[in-house]
């Protein structure tokens, strides 16, 4: 590229500066942008310290090919040039945080500053944001520095591989565009009462016949009948331990700490319908159905707590768990469990006996106390729901809070000293549906739109400063119940994935809803398309409401959407609606059964979403 064309290009980014200005998800805490801007080409250098080579060459060039086609070459330690140059700069510096970093990019030179190689990665991602949407080839990268922190530790999603089994590349996917909107951890949930995912050595049942549940397909989650025991079984799937390695070292180098979940003592069918024996009962009753669910019925599916076999079994798992997760933590459910079988087991009912234990409640907290210590022994701690802390709770635990109303556990959990991670069912269960239940597919009958995984505020006014430094991150859950394919599971990830990415990353004062949608719109949809991700667009959906005027014989119709900034535009014809149909300005009438359709439409005429097709009756 020639002089001449180099300042040109300089120059229309310099007009860009607004625009780039709004599209980094999530949102960096200081972005101040200067004159110029940096030239990107083939003959570009990369320095990284010698220490991170082997993990950032293969991320770094891989990457900006991807993002620009160019071929830049990888070097060891400082530079050797005086400019064209890119520096990962490993710095002691106390204004940055663990995972922060500092971005400078100026006409001559582009410099990451970290202190460690989590801030180098993060780093990364905000230059690679920072390049034009659509480059192909050299191209030129508007001066700035960012200056940036993570306001958690714990930026979390939660991958449900249980219900629906994910491939391995699947997970990798995941795990490369996940990291690169900052997302540092990867909660896999490994069993429920659908399927056992994770080959435990001394137990091959567990994955023989654990993993393996009957077809069901096309049958309603909640309609499908048990399995018989002479019916194929034909859906399901498992992760090797070689496989989990894999998966645990690819993320490794994406920053991403991967959090294992045994769900115990309930959600456990598929394990009781690979080893009855860890059942209530010695014999099994008339009724009681030992296979794998095949959909949301699995009565009969709690571990019997006062069998001794059961920890006997339970601490072989972890053992070999935890000797596979270099983690720190270790995820072992306790939630939803029905105790019905407790209650008439003699096995249950003796140990409260023997234990002095007022209730199955605190038979519940004596199970997960064992579970502890089991956890414990592994040099582990212990992640729990938070229903570990009914009955007596279990001191050093950390909790995970999903449940609100009277039980408030997000206020419960830190008030009595326990370190917890929010992931509210009401803000932060992605298995929900996001746009209007008549547009999306097979879900909860319940909504959560983008914009309020956006609005979540992760600690609650409520807690004083010290309980508030209790409150280790935020999450974002999606279980597979209604995920079955690739395709599903990525639609209902992104884009709520990235809303809750700004949750868990940004300080609360540098967000904004209008500008987080508008990135999505100008860069980030472009930029999941090219990774080949199946992205809805739900937050562009018109929500419509109506009622029927019996008396007058008119529809009164309602119509609105999460997107601030666009304009709907609706017919009640048949027709699809384009600028030139009505703008919607408020409630209007229309004639009952009439065919009503609306779409959000930008400035220039373009439909945002997909077109919201409703009769009036």
């Amino acid at each position: 590229m020639n002089k001449i064309v180099f300042f040109i290009s300089i120059f229309l980014f310099s007009i860009l500066v607004k625009a780039q200005e709004n599209t980094f998800i999530p949102q960096p805490e200081s972005v101040v942008f200067t004159s110029g801007g940096f030239h990107l080409n083939s003959d570009t250098k990369v320095y990284v310290p010698s220490k991170y080579i082997t993990d950032l060459q293969s991320i770094v060039t891989s990457e900006l090919a991807k993002d620009t086609g160019l071929d830049i070459s990888i070097h060891k330690g400082k530079t050797k040039v005086n400019s064209n140059y890119i520096l990962f700069q490993k710095v002691k510096d106390a204004s940055i945080d663990p995972e922060g970093y500092v971005l400078e990019i100026s006409t001559e030179k582009i410099i990451i500053k970290a202190k460690d190689y989590a801030g180098l990665f993060n780093g990364f991602q905000t230059l690679r944001q920072a390049i034009p949407v659509g480059a192909n080839g050299a191209t030129a990268i508007p001066s700035m520095m960012v200056t940036d922190n993570p306001r958690f530790h714990w930026r979390g999603v939660l991958l449900d591989v249980s219900r629906h089994f994910q491939t391995k590349a699947f997970v990798l996917k995941q795990i490369d565009v996940l990291s690169s909107y900052k997302i540092n951890i990867f909660h896999l949930h490994l069993t429920d009462d659908q399927g056992w995912r994770i080959e435990i050595k001394k137990y091959p049942n567990l994955t023989k016949k654990g993993a393996w549940r009957a077809d069901r397909t096309g049958i309603a989650w909640w309609s499908r009948e048990h399995a018989t025991a002479d019916e194929p079984k034909t859906v399901g799937g498992f992760y090797t331990q070689e496989d989990l390695k894999d998966i645990i070292a690819y993320a490794k180098t994406r920053n991403v700490e991967i959090i294992p979940e045994i769900d115990v003592p309930a959600h456990s069918k598929a394990l009781i319908a690979a080893y009855p024996h860890l059942f209530c009962y010695d014999e099994v009753p008339e009724g009681v159905n030992f296979e794998v669910a095949v959909g949301g019925k699995a009565p009969d599916n709690a571990l019997c707590a006062g069998k001794e076999t059961t920890y006997e079994f339970l601490e072989d798992v972890i053992k070999e768990v935890a000797a596979l997760f270099p983690s720190n933590y270790l995820h072992i459910g306790g939630d939803e469990c029905n105790k019905s079988n407790w209650k008439k087991c003699p096995h249950c009912q003796k140990v409260k006996e023997d234990n002095n234990l007022k209730d199955e409640e605190e038979l519940q907290s004596y199970f997960i106390q064992r579970m502890h210590k089991i956890v414990t022994a592994q040099n582990k701690t212990m992640i729990g729901w938070d229903e570990v802390l009914s009955g007596n709770g279990v001191k050093g635990a950390t909790i995970m809070a999903w449940r609100r109303g009277k039980h408030t556990p997000e206020l419960q959990a830190p008030r009595e000293g326990y370190p917890t991670i929010m992931t509210s069912y009401l803000h932060s269960y992605i298995s929900r549906v996001q746009g209007p239940t008549i547009m999306e597919p097979e879900g909860p009958n319940s909504v959560l739109p983008l914009s309020v995984v956006y609005n979540h505020e992760p600690v609650p006014e409520e807690l004083t400063p010290e309980e508030a430094r209790l409150v280790l991150g935020n999450q974002a859950s999606l279980w597979g119940e209604f995920t079955p394919t690739e395709e599903h599971f990525e639609y209902m990830l992104y884009p709520r994935t990235l809303a809750s990415a700004e949750v868990s990353w940004s300080n609360p004062k540098v967000k904004n809803w209008e500008r987080f949608q508008h990135a999505l719109e100008t860069s980030h949809f472009e930029r999941l398309k090219r990774e080949d991700v199946n992205v809805a667009k739900s937050l562009f959906t018109v929500y419509p409401a109506f009622g029927i005027d019996q008396l007058h014989s008119k529809a009164i119709v309602y119509l609105e959407t999460e997107a601030v900034g666009y304009d709907i535009y609706y017919t009640t014809n048949g027709d699809d609606p384009t600028i030139k149909a009505t703008k919607y300005e408020g409630d209007f009438t229309a004639t009952p059964k009439s065919l009503l359709k609306a779409g959000l439409f930008n400035k220039t005429g373009d439909l945002l979403g997909e077109i919201t097709e409703i009769r009036l009756k």
